[in-house]
């Protein structure tokens, strides 16, 4: 909900402004009206879908980099070799 500031003024948060543009009443409903929305079996799997994305994601970015530093060293050796 907004907050008015020590001098009156509103505060939206992107959120909010987002939440609104995305669809007006859903926004009246849960900020003006204060209507709890029910939890559908649907949005509780997206969560755990979401979940094991992101931990995909995060699996991927980890073996990436360990990749980068074992090409590295395989240059580096290589170049070492090269020299000498």
């Amino acid at each position: 909900m907004a907050r008015r500031t020590t001098d009156g003024k509103f505060i939206l948060s992107a959120g909010e402004i987002g939440a609104y543009v995305v669809c007006p009443e859903a926004w009246r409903l849960t900020q003006v009206d204060r209507v709890k929305q029910k939890r559908s079996e649907r949005s509780s799997t997206g969560e755990q879908l979401h979940k094991e994305w992101a931990e995909t994601v995060d699996e991927s970015f980890y073996l990436s980099r360990g990749v980068r530093i074992v090409v590295l060293l395989i240059i580096l050796t290589s170049l070492l070799v090269a020299l000498n």
